[in-house]
């Protein structure tokens, strides 16, 4: 879904007279339509834009670690390249480099730019993910993450947390249009790799995720995964379990993201329930 052309106003003007539509016994599906449509897609969108970004810095640099390469090549995207530059044999930052001179295709979504990875222990548990020039899914992305490993094994168990992303994009009107991460926090737990093989490229993971995001209008809206969700690599999606959207002073819904199947529950839709009506939303 293109950002750029989903309509700002339709939120403030529904704050306003949210109380009275719901007083006249409208179709539940309509006001939960009305109300949450436009930011629950800006909200899960820019949650599932961060899942992008640091399950590919997991996958590519963390599962290796270990390269003698100076550039690695094992199951990277064409047009991707992840540079390794080092002290000696110390490893000062890992640069995953999408390109500049257009948006790609890599692994189910859209980036360009670049991801600088650097280790803040000499043990390379502990890591500094800075995002440069980074566009995601036509999200303009700053900011950075604190990236730990979790246990012994890079490439699998590791947590993420930052209090400085800002996903933004440039209106039709030159505008632009901030949405300040003020808090996210995420664990994500390695399942199994569903071709039982040692590549990365079919990997289940459990994650658990809290993210606060200011909309433009100033409300804040939160996402809080209220099960284990199930996040398939190959789909570059959640595709299993349930959340809680929340959004300032007007409501909350469930976010049903399906039953995690890597087949059926694989195309990017999750629905959101409220007082008696649901809506679909694409990522």
């Amino acid at each position: 879904m293109n950002f750029r052309y989903l309509k700002l106003g339709l939120v403030a003007f529904l704050f306003a007279g949210t109380t009275n539509s719901c007083s006249t016994g409208s179709d539940p599906e309509d006001i939960i339509d009305d109300i949450f449509t436009v930011p629950a897609t800006y909200c899960l969108n820019i949650n599932n834009g961060i899942n992008d970004i640091v399950m590919n810095v997991n996958a590519i640099v963390m599962n290796n670690l270990d390269t003698k390469k100076d550039v690695i090549d094992d199951e990277v995207p064409t047009g991707v390249t992840p540079t390794i530059y080092r002290t000696g044999e110390v490893i000062d930052s890992v640069v995953i480099d999408y390109g500049s001179e257009k948006t790609i295709s890599s692994l189910g979504g859209k980036f360009k730019g670049k991801v600088v990875v650097d280790p803040v222990d000499e043990k390379l548990q502990k890591f500094e993910i800075r995002l440069q020039e980074l566009e995601v899914n036509n999200f303009d992305v700053t900011g950075a993450f604190n990236f730990d490993i979790v246990g012994d094994l890079a490439g699998r168990d590791f947590s993420v947390s930052s209090s400085t992303i800002k996903f933004s994009f440039t209106d039709q009107e030159s505008n632009v249009v901030p949405f300040p991460v003020s808090s996210f926090e995420a664990d994500y737990k390695y399942i199994r790799s569903e071709e039982d093989d040692v590549d990365y490229v079919d990997d289940i993971y459990n994650l658990t995720s809290d993210i606060d995001i200011t909309y433009p209008n100033g409300a804040l809206m939160s996402l809080t995964s209220q099960s284990d969700l199930l996040y398939a690599y190959a789909c570059k999606n959640v595709i299993g379990g349930t959340a809680l959207f929340t959004l300032q002073d007007i409501g909350e819904g469930t976010v049903n993201y399906g039953g995690g199947d890597t087949v059926d529950h694989c195309d990017g839709d999750a629905s959101v329930t409220s007082h008696g009506g649901t809506i679909t939303i694409s990522m």
